[in-house]
């Protein structure tokens, strides 16, 4: 495992985490959510996931979050968010161990940022796993009560680390609606596989079958019972790892082989 950082477009740093191969099945970038970081427990199980089948795994900290990267929480939205997908995958363009078609991975706002590029880039993509998936800007604003969304601030906890994180919400919800993945999902014809828990309240699963209904074939659906927006039991977590393993053997490595 390698540890280091690298060069945004604007010249801020962003953390990258890369495992290697020596014999490699492919490439696959993971990207967590908003106020997260590259280090959470499901982050880290879904790279285990693709190392177990030989993958080069690459998996950063999102500016604007509480990982290692460089910008406040307060200036976070989908379209910088996205922007620090693009220039990873940018940056691993220019290494020798980059391979297309390469999987992307990605949890809640990473999940939508994963399926933004899909929809532009589908010649690069071997693959796509949102993981409760942000699906329209719309939608994720429909999910907060009316007295919050008037608020010019927004606090968050987080469930991860001991600190409250305080988010510029006026400028948030004025970007994420310019975003709605639901016109794109005829482009999605790549592997493409969601998960999700019947006790997320945030993305719940009859958002993501709306998503999932309108996606071409091959396309699975997993809902991960007793499990809210993240999973972090070893129950859930085992389960997603095992899913996406049986996934890459079925749909990507197949996939591959058939070409």
């Amino acid at each position: 495992m390698e540890k280091f950082f690298i060069k945004n477009r604007g010249g801020k740093n962003i953390a990258v985490i890369l495992d290697k191969n020596t014999k490699p099945q492919g490439l696959v970038f993971i990207m967590h959510g908003i106020g997260a970081s590259k280090d959470e427990c499901y982050i880290e199980r879904f790279a285990k996931a693709f190392l177990k089948k030989d993958f080069i795994v690459v998996r950063f900290d999102n500016r604007h979050s509480i990982g290692e990267s460089e910008g406040n929480y307060y200036d976070v939205n989908f379209s910088n968010t996205y922007e620090d997908l693009e220039d990873v995958i940018t940056w691993a363009k220019k290494e020798k161990w980059y391979k297309e078609p390469f999987v992307l991975v990605g949890h809640s706002l990473g999940a939508g940022c994963i399926l933004w590029y899909g929809a532009n880039h589908q010649s690069e993509i071997a693959g796509l796993v949102p993981v409760a998936t942000t699906i329209s800007g719309q939608q994720a604003l429909a999910r907060f009560r009316k007295s919050d969304l008037s608020l010019p601030f927004k606090l968050r906890r987080s469930s991860s680390f001991r600190l409250v994180k305080k988010l510029r919400w006026r400028q948030f919800k004025k970007d994420i609606l310019n975003y709605n993945i639901l016109p794109e999902a005829a482009k999605f014809t790549m592997p493409f596989l969601m998960m999700v828990g019947d006790a997320d309240l945030h993305t719940p699963l009859e958002d993501q079958k709306q998503l999932y209904d309108l996606v071409p074939e091959p396309k699975e659906i997993h809902i991960i019972k007793g499990a809210g927006h993240t999973f972090r039991s070893a129950t859930h977590l085992d389960q997603a790892e095992e899913i996406l393993k049986n996934w890459i053997d079925k749909q990507v490595l197949k996939a591959k082989m058939t070409l």
